[in-house]
C-alpha cells in the first residue's frame, strides 16, 4: 500500500472545501458574495456572463484556511493551558489522527459537499453534512478563546454562573425561531396557492378562448375585434398558466385593459367595450340565459360549450360600464368566462406582490438565522470550556500556576527583547568600532 502526502491532506481539503461551498451559498443569499463573473476573449473584450460556484468558492475556501492557520495556534494555546506539554500533544495528536487514519484506509468517505448549488439562492441553506464542519470551527473557536479568557484574566465560579445567565436564554430563541417559521410555511403555502389559482384560471379561460378562436374561424367572424383577441390573447394566457408568480408579477398587464389589449401596446376604451360586448353575444347566443324575473332566471344546462365558472375565479364583479353584462354572470353558465376572470387576475397581482415580498423577508431571514446558529455554536463551545475549566480544576491551581500562556508568552517576548537588545548593543559597538578606524585611516590620510 502506498501512502502519498496527497493522502494524508485530503480529509482536511474535503472539510474545509465542503465548509466553504455551504458558507458560499449563504453568503450568497445575504447578497455579499456572488457566483457571476463576466467573460471576456484574449483580447479583454467582454463577450457575456456566467456562473461558478467552483471558482467563486475558491476565495471563499482561501479565507477559511486562513482562519484555520489562526484557529490551529489558538488550539494549541488553549490545550497547554489546560494540561501543559501533555495537552499540547493530546491536541495535536487528535489534529493528525484523521490524516492518519486516511492513509492506512480507515477515514470514512463523508461527502460535505450540498446536492445542488442555487444562485442567488435567497432562503438556501445548502446541506446539513456541510454544516458540521463550520459548527466545529466556530465550536472549536469558542471553546479555544474561553479558556484562555477564563485561565489569563483570573476568572472564577462567579463567572460560570454570570456566563449561564446568557446562556439559558439563548434556548427562548429557538421558540421565536419555532413561530417565525410557523409564520414563514404559512406564507409560502398561500403563495403557492395563490399561484395555482392563477394558473389555474388561467389554463380555464384559455381552453374557452381557444374553442371561441375556433368558432370564429368556423363562422367567418375572423374580422370581428373580439376573434382577433381570441387569437392574439392565447400567447398572453398560455405564459401566465404557465410562468410562477414572479412572471405574473413582473409581465402579466396590471388591468383589465391590458388583458384586452393583448400583445398590442395600446388599445382605445372603445376597443375594450366591442370586445366584451361581442363576448357577451357570444355567451348569450350558446349559453342563453331565461329570465322568469328580476330574481329568478334559469342558465343553460352545463356542457362541453357551457360551463360554471369555479367560484374562487368570479369573485370579482365585472368591469362597467353597468349594464354591459349581467352583474350576475357568476351565477350563470357561459362559454367564455372572461366577464369573471379577467378582473379577477388584474386585481389578484396587488395580493400576489405582498405575499412574495413576505416569503422574500422569510427567506432571507433563514440566512441570517444560520448565521446566528454560527454564533450560537461559539457560545456551546464557550460553554464547553468553562465546564472543562472546572474539570481540570483551574480555580483550584495557585496562583503561579495561572496565567500559563501569559506567563510564557512574557517570557518568549522578554528573550526576544533581550536578544534584540544584545544585536543592537552590538551593532553599536561594531558601528563605534568602525567609525573609530575611518577616523584613524582619515587622520593619517
Amino acid at each position: 500500500m502506498s501512502i502519498s502526502t496527497g493522502d494524508f491532506f485530503y480529509p482536511y481539503v474535503k472539510f474545509f472545501h465542503g465548509a466553504a461551498y455551504n458558507l458560499h451559498q449563504i453568503l450568497e443569499g445575504l447578497d455579499v458574495v456572488s457566483s457571476t463573473f463576466n467573460g471576456r476573449d484574449d483580447a479583454g473584450k467582454f463577450i457575456g456572463t456566467y456562473w461558478s460556484p467552483d471558482e467563486a468558492m475558491v476565495i471563499t475556501l482561501g479565507y477559511l484556511m486562513m482562519l484555520s492557520t489562526l484557529l490551529i495556534p489558538l488550539l494549541a494555546a488553549a490545550a497547554y493551558t489546560v494540561g501543559k506539554k501533555r495537552g499540547v500533544f493530546i491536541f495535536f495528536a487528535l489534529l493528525l489522527l484523521p490524516g492518519a487514519l486516511n492513509c492506512l484506509g480507515l477515514f470514512p468517505n463523508i461527502n460535505y459537499l450540498p446536492i445542488r448549488y442555487t444562485i442567488n439562492g435567497v432562503g438556501k441553506l445548502g446541506s446539513e453534512v456541510g454544516l458540521i464542519p463550520l459548527l466545529m470551527l466556530c465550536a472549536l473557536t469558542g471553546w479555544g478563546l474561553m479558556v484562555l479568557i477564563y485561565d489569563n484574566l483570573n476568572l472564577t465560579e462567579r463567572f460560570r454562573q454570570l456566563y449561564d445567565h446568557f446562556w439559558f436564554p439563548l434556548a427562548l430563541v429557538a421558540a421565536v425561531f419555532f413561530v417565525a417559521d410557523n409564520g414563514a410555511n404559512e406564507d409560502a403555502a398561500l403563495l403557492k396557492e395563490a399561484t395555482a389559482s392563477i394558473q389555474d384560471a388561467s389554463a380555464f379561460l384559455l381552453s374557452q378562448i381557444k374553442r371561441y378562436d375556433d368558432y370564429c374561424k368556423a363562422n367567418g367572424l375572423d374580422k370581428l375585434k373580439s376573434c382577433q383577441w381570441s387569437s392574439d390573447s392565447q400567447w398572453t394566457f398560455t405564459h401566465i398558466k404557465e410562468g410562477e408568480a414572479s412572471y405574473f408579477m413582473d409581465y402579466a398587464p396590471d388591468d383589465s385593459k391590458g388583458f384586452y389589449a393583448a400583445n398590442r401596446k395600446t388599445i382605445s376604451d372603445e376597443d375594450v367595450i366591442a370586445i366584451r360586448k361581442e363576448i357577451n353575444d357570444y355567451n348569450l347566443r350558446l349559453c342563453p340565459v331565461k329570465y322568469f324575473s328580476n330574481v329568478i332566471s334559469r342558465s343553460s344546462p352545463l356542457s362541453s360549450t357551457c360551463e360554471y365558472v369555479p367560484r374562487g375565479y368570479c369573485s370579482v364583479n365585472p368591469d362597467g360600464p353597468a349594464g354591459l353584462v349581467d352583474k350576475n354572470i357568476s351565477s350563470h353558465t357561459v362559454a367564455l368566462a372572461s366577464e369573471c376572470i379577467v378582473p379577477w387576475l388584474a386585481g389578484a397581482k396587488p395580493s400576489l406582490k405582498q405575499l412574495s415580498a413576505l416569503v422574500s423577508q422569510h427567506d432571507k431571514a433563514k440566512n441570517h438565522r444560520w448565521l446566528y446558529f454560527l454564533a450560537v455554536a461559539v457560545a456551546v463551545g464557550a460553554k464547553v470550556a468553562l465546564a472543562t475549566t472546572k474539570l481540570c480544576l483551574i480555580d483550584a491551581r495557585p496562583a503561579a500556576d495561572r496565567r500559563r500562556v501569559l506567563r510564557v508568552a512574557r517570557q518568549r517576548l522578554g528573550q526576544c527583547v533581550r536578544a534584540l537588545r544584545r544585536l543592537l548593543v552590538g551593532f553599536g559597538q561594531l558601528a563605534w568600532f568602525a567609525a573609530i578606524r575611518v577616523f584613524q585611516l582619515l587622520k593619517r590620510g
